[in-house]
């Protein structure tokens, strides 16, 4: 009897065990207890450089700066990209552990279409290096494995449905920067704005002091006003340049040569305190009409930034910044 009930005793704590080991492995909340289920950096603060790359040859290598994240070595990253990139890294999580049967189909997978993400501290020490593959069936969990592992896990963030495949971006549209106007109001010294079509229009605002600006016909043979300057009306202005942006990138239109040798519908070029200028041109490519007047008004541009950069800009986002001549005066 006493033999029966050690066993019986021997047997609980046994299977306790085994059962706790494997609920641990397999825990949806993500508890790792292997160095290949443990994909998370918990301090994304630590991370100074991450390199994506995929199957088709395209590469991204995203580098941290004193108070901004390139892209490429050469771009400014779009912000809201390596925000969403830094979540994801931070809280990635194991899902469950993929059924045996199922593990040689990942790992084909994974070799013939999987993204590799390599992650860097400040000091360029390795932190993680990891393969993205695509979505299980049911659409809530990423196919990942660890470098030098051969156990590929279903990955996920907790609260969150769908592939992380997708936030581990690699072209260089999604990447770059889209803003076309970032500048403080307190970095800009000139801004020289031009219409074409409008020479009357056309203007030169100068920071001539602290808070003193200075607003000029663009065209000599354009008479000066007679009226006085708004007040406030040029602080107003230069406001609107610090947080503008496109659409999107148009980097591979077939048109943009084209678009290139026509007259542009404005033309800016802003001088900043420390000498640097930016250069940026629009010209419309999509244009409406009023329903009550049948007039035609302009949707967006093509807008063109140092002769490199070439994106689709929004009427609806750029119409403070077109403004005239005489806006300025009484």
């Amino acid at each position: 009897m006493k033999r029966t009930l050690l066993l019986a005793a021997l047997f609980v704590v046994l299977g306790g065990s085994a059962w706790y080991a494997f609920s641990l492995k397999n825990n949806k909340s993500g508890t790792r207890i292997s160095w290949d289920m443990d994909f998370a950096v918990l301090n994304p603060d630590e991370i100074g450089k991450i390199f994506i790359a995929d199957r088709k040859g395209q590469t991204a290598t995203l580098e941290r700066g004193k108070d901004q994240w390139t892209y490429n070595g050469k771009y400014k990253a779009r912000p809201t990209a390596v925000q969403i990139l830094l979540e994801t890294i931070n809280r990635i999580n194991v899902r469950y552990i993929p059924p045996a049967q199922a593990v040689p189909f990942m790992v084909r997978e994974i070799a013939a279409d999987g993204i590799k993400v390599e992650i860097y501290d400040r000091k360029g020490k390795a932190m993680k290096t990891y393969y993205v593959g695509g979505i299980t069936n049911d659409e809530h969990g990423t196919i990942m494995i660890m470098e030098g592992s051969e156990q590929p896990y279903v990955m996920h963030i907790p609260s969150f449905i769908g592939s992380l495949r997708v936030r581990y971006l690699v072209k260089e549209e999604d990447w770059r920067d889209r803003g076309v106007f970032t500048e403080k109001p307190e970095d800009i010294q000139e801004i020289k704005v031009e219409y074409p079509q409008q020479k009357s229009e056309s203007f030169v605002l100068e920071k001539t002091g602290t808070a003193e600006f200075k607003v000029r016909p663009f065209f000599s043979t354009t008479p000066a006003s007679k009226n006085p300057q708004r007040k406030g009306r040029a602080e107003g202005y230069l406001v609107q340049f610090e947080n503008m942006a496109a659409e999107a990138f148009e980097t591979t239109n077939p048109f943009r040569d084209s678009v290139l040798q026509l007259v542009p519908y404005a033309l800016f070029t802003i001088k900043k305190t420390d000498g640097t200028e930016k250069f940026v041109r629009f010209w419309p490519t999509q244009t409406d009409y009023f329903p009550d007047s049948g007039k035609p008004f302009v949707v967006r541009y093509f807008t063109d930034i140092n002769k490199e950069s070439f994106l689709l800009t929004q009427d609806v986002v750029f119409a403070p910044v077109f403004k005239g001549y005489s806006y300025f005066f009484e």
